[in-house]
This record gives structure tokens, sequence and C-alpha cells, in this order.
């Protein structure tokens, strides 16, 4: 077991550094000091310079990247530029936030066993380092398993393997879970916990799920611009929720709440909220927070026979998801058997019908089938067994083009469709290739839309992950296909451009199916959600019908949101923290006038 040494082992001072090709630098002057064993979480904005500073911790900047570098970077001691990158490495372990970036092996034992090869280790004491490190990320069944069968969530829990497998001193991390179901996340972090508790790694996470990482962190820092503008101990740093708000960064729902109430205190999980609700002045703060003139003013306003007024039209029986049901369904799917191969199949007798204007959320555990059935809509994948209809079109004698146009696709990884040397050329590609007229208005609307024109004349590897995702959206959004599928949309992504992008697709009423394990999106845009689970549906309804069926949530590895848990321990029947406070307006009726109140 390493031994707590103290001191400080990243020392960065003055950093600056600009990529090869920009003018602008993405990091200004950085200045970080982490003490041995902390746990700190970064976070900030899509593209304000989070991933640069990580690379530069085990040196691919400046010594793979190129570009001006300057300022001082310190690890336990020893500056990053009098090192090679083997010493750095076998300190730092980086994981990657695209794990396809990263992997390389065919065979899983292979990947996790190429660091203590190179370290020269005895071939005994790499078994057990491989076998060791698949077991703490719940990886041991997929020993021999092909790396390209992995789901996303897989292989993120591989790179995380192959770095443990090394135990360096530091493990810094680039948004690990991203990609995994919420089970998953709280498994991966309490390892990466209980190593950085008894064995005193030191972490630097980079993550926008604040919700789910703030619990484990002793710090949290904030970049914005090529800054750090906020660092204070987790504990207090949701205290000061204005700069959070300010930058458009998720906080947790239980901060939210009780920061909406007056409640001064910053609670993680819905379980460290109750005593704060048990707490005799919480009807006094209760009554003071509705009385203000904006909560009156929501209470007028509040009218349920307005499904577009409603805070959560999926508990309405409103007349768009009526006349859903009624029109001819735009995917049509009966006894589905698919997969990669004819002795593994993926999807196991899947039948589902999805009509114009459904903005369905396909939930489940890593490697249920939910990218798998994507490819199937989008013709990329054919049936082994069953059929697949779209558009009302069989999709087994279709070639995947002969839908261009009519179908959007944007993959997990927005890399694989990133190829034209600027923003602007990817978001005109779809359109000339398809001899649209309107081609500008086409490639202009769809940049605004995904908040990325002002990136129009950059190279698209040369954005953050969230900015390359939301490029690859844009791609998408110029062709204003019929049907749109996207798998993981929500990766990389800060609240304000996850809340723009789905604001965006249910404004313009498109026919939506997306892969997610964001419960909380799932519930505030789908009017549908799917729940999968080794390659079949097993649940199927409105959001609040769902999120109260504990059985199939565990079983897909999901979890109601704090919000839920909350409002039923309360007795009250909301699935967001804006339904929960509208309760207690009309629980409080000395408290506001709720007249034109019709629920």
């Amino acid at each position: 077991m390493r031994q707590n040494k103290g001191g400080t082992i990243i020392e960065i001072k003055d950093l600056w550094y600009t990529y090869p090709g920009r003018s602008e630098p993405t990091l200004k002057g950085i200045n970080l000091k982490i003490e041995e064993g902390e746990f700190v979480l970064l976070t900030g904005p899509t593209g304000c310079g989070k991933s640069t500073l990580l690379k530069t911790l085990n040196g691919i900047i400046p010594h793979e990247s190129g570009g001006v570098f300057s300022g001082s970077i310190k690890i336990a001691g020893t500056e990053t530029g009098d090192s090679n990158q083997m010493e750095l490495s076998r300190r730092v372990g980086l994981v990657f936030q695209n794990p396809d970036d990263q992997i390389f092996s065919t065979i899983v034992e292979d990947e996790v066993a190429f660091g203590p090869e190179n370290l020269c280790l005895e071939r005994e004491e790499i078994d057990k380092k491989v076998g060791d490190a698949l077991r703490m990320v719940g990886m041991s069944g997929h020993r021999l398993n092909s790396t390209n069968a992995l789901s996303g969530g897989q292989k993120q829990r591989i790179c995380i393997a192959s770095m443990l497998a090394m135990m360096p001193e530091i493990l810094a991390m680039d948004e690990p879970v991203s990609q995994m179901d919420p089970a998953g996340t709280q498994e991966i972090l309490n390892t990466v916990r209980e190593l950085n508790r008894k064995m005193n790694i030191t972490i630097l996470l980079v993550e926008h799920r604040l919700h789910e990482l703030a619990p484990f962190a002793d710090r949290v820092v904030i970049m914005d611009s090529g800054k750090i503008i906020f660092d204070q101990p987790a504990s207090k740093a949701f205290d000061h929720l204005e700069v959070f708000h300010r930058l458009g960064l998720r906080v947790p729902e239980p901060v939210e709440l009780c920061h909406t109430l007056g409640i001064k205190a910053s609670p993680f999980s819905a379980e460290e909220t109750f005593p704060l609700l048990n707490k005799g002045d919480f009807k006094e703060k209760t009554k003071t927070y509705l009385k203000r003139p904006e909560m009156k003013e929501r209470a007028n306003s509040m009218n349920c026979s307005d499904p577009m007024s409603c805070s959560d039209p999926m508990s309405c029986s409103d007349s768009m998801n009526c006349s859903v049901q009624n029109t001819e369904p735009v995917i049509s799917i009966r006894d589905l058997w698919s997969g990669y191969d004819k002795n593994r199949m993926v999807l196991k007798g899947i039948n589902l019908e999805i009509h114009r204007g459904e903005r369905v959320a396909v939930m489940g555990t890593n490697g249920s089938g939910k990218s798998t059935l994507l490819l199937n809509l989008a013709a990329m994948l054919k049936p082994y067994k069953g059929s697949v209809k779209v558009f009302g079109e069989d999709t087994k004698p279709k070639n995947p083009y002969s839908f261009a146009g009519r179908i959007g696709f944007v993959f997990q990884n927005p890399d694989l469709m990133l190829f034209c040397d600027s923003t602007e050329e990817e978001a005109r590609f779809g359109p000339v290739q398809l001899k649209y007229k309107d081609i500008e208005e086409r490639t202009r609307t769809s940049l605004e839309a995904m908040s990325i024109l002002d990136l129009k004349q950059d190279l698209p590897q040369s954005l953050s992950r969230g900015q390359r995702l939301r490029t690859a959206v844009a791609s998408v959004l110029s062709i204003d296909p019929e049907l749109i599928l996207l798998d993981e949309p929500t990766t990389g992504q800060d609240r304000v451009n996850i809340e723009q992008m789905m604001d965006y697709f249910k404004n313009k009423g498109s026919t939506l199916v997306f892969c997610t394990h964001d419960i909380e999106i799932a519930m505030l845009y789908a009017t549908r959600i799917l729940v999968m689970n080794e390659g079949q549906i097993i649940a199927d309804g409105k959001g609040r019908d769902i999120i109260k069926n504990i059985d199939i949530l565990r079983k897909a590895s999901l979890t109601q949101p704090p919000v839920v848990e909350i409002a039923n321990y309360l007795g009250i029947d909301a699935f967001s923290i804006t339904e929960l406070v509208e309760t207690l307006i009309r629980r409080n009726p000395e408290a506001v006038s709720v007249e034109g109140i019709k629920c």
C-alpha cells in the first residue's frame, strides 16, 4: 500500500498553451496545486480547456502535440518538460474522453496487460494485475472478448482497467463514466474512491455530471475560457450556486431544491435531504418562499388544460400524444433478431412501433442492445430474423443510402462522422450532396441551433468532444430529416447545451429516437421511454410510469432521480423540482393565491 507522504503532487504555474494552427490560446495562465491523495473534480462549460489541461499532466502536451507552450508543470517535484513520456506515464495514468482513441488491442486482456508488460513485470504479476483490474471495473467476464464487440460504456471500463493495472500515483480521468449506466457509474466511482482512500492515489477527474460526481470529490475546480475561475472544497462549492448557473453547469437536484426553498444546505443525495425536511422551520421556510411575487405569478399562470404550459407534458392526456397514436407508424418492428454475427444475437425478439412526432428515449444497461437497435432503424444493420419497416419500407433489401435525407443518425462517437476541414463544411456537406437549393440558410440555421456558428471556420478535430458532437448534430439538422436517431447525445455536454439541443427537437416536433443513460433528461424531453435489458424491451411507457417501477429500474441499472425520492418521502406525486414546488403551492393556499389552477 502506498503510504501517505503528504505534500504537493501536482503544481502548475502560469500555464499557457495554443494548439498548432490556432491563434487563440486554449489554456490561459493556469495556476493550480493538488495535494497528494486529493480527489479533485474539474468541471466547466464545453470547450473551456479541461481535456487540454489533463493532457499536459502526462506530457502528451507538448511532447506529442506541438503548439505553443509556456509555464511550468511539476509532477511530484519533477518538471514534465524534463521527463520523457515513459517516466510520466508511470506516474500519471490518463483515461481519455473517447475510449476509441485509447484502445488499440483487439482482445480485452491484451489491452489491460499492455501497461504492465511495458513496465517489464513478470508474467505471473501481469496476469494478476490484469485480473484484479478487470474485477475492479466489473469486467472479469469479458477478459477474452473482442474490444470491438464492447459497448461504449464497456470500453470506458476497459480504459479505466488498463490504467488501474499500472497503479499510477495520479489518475487523470476525462469524463470516464459519460457512457455508463447509473449503476455502473456508481460502481466505478466507488472503486476509484476506494483506490483514492486506501492507496492514496491522487484523482483529477473531468466531468459535467456534477450531480453524480460531487459526493466523491474533496474539491471542485471550475474552468471557463481557458482559465480557472473557481476552486472550493466540495462541501462548500454549492454555496456559490450563482457561478454554476451563470456557466450553465448542472447542479445536483437536492442542492437545487434546497436553495430554491431557501434552505441553507447543499445535500448531494435524497437521503441527506430528508433530515433537512424534518426540521421544524421547513414549513415556515416553504411558506416564506411561496409568498414571493414570482411564485404567485407562477401559481396563477398554471393551467394543465394547456399541455404546452404543463411542467410535464408526459403526464397530460394532451391532444398531441393522442393524435400521434392515430397516425401511421414511422417505425414498425416485428420479432427482430439482430447482431454482429449469427452466433451472437444482440437483439432478441423486439416488437415496436414509433409514430410521427414521438420523442422516444431508449434506456438500459451497457450492452443491452440500444445502439444495435438504432443501427437497425437506420438500415445499417439488417435483421437476422423478423422485419424492420421505416416509412412503410422494409429495410432488409434497402441500402442505407436510400434513406439519405429522410433519416439522420448521430453516432455515439461523433469523430466517426467528421471528415471536413471546417465546421461549416460539415454542416454543408449533406445539403450539397442532396442538391438542396437553400444550402447557405440550412447551414447557418443548423450551426446556430447548436451554438457553434462562431466556430464555423474551425477544424472539427480541434474542437472539444462536446463541440464535435454538436457539429455532428448540426450536419444532420442541415438536411432536416423526418426521423432523427441520436446515440448518447448528452455526452460531453454542459446543461445549457443539452437543453438547447433537446428544446430544438421538441419545438420542431421532430420524430426522435435517442439512447441515453440520463434519466433526468429522458423524463424532461421524452414523450415515451423504452427500457432494454439483454436485447429485449422490458418496459415501454410514459416516463412517470417507468420511474415508479423499481424492479424495472433495477434490471436496467437505472435509479430514480433524487427529486422523485424526495417527493415520495413528502408524499407528493412529482417528477421534477418544478412539479414539486408547484405541488407545494397547491398545498399552501394560505401562502399564495391559487386562482386559475385547474389541475
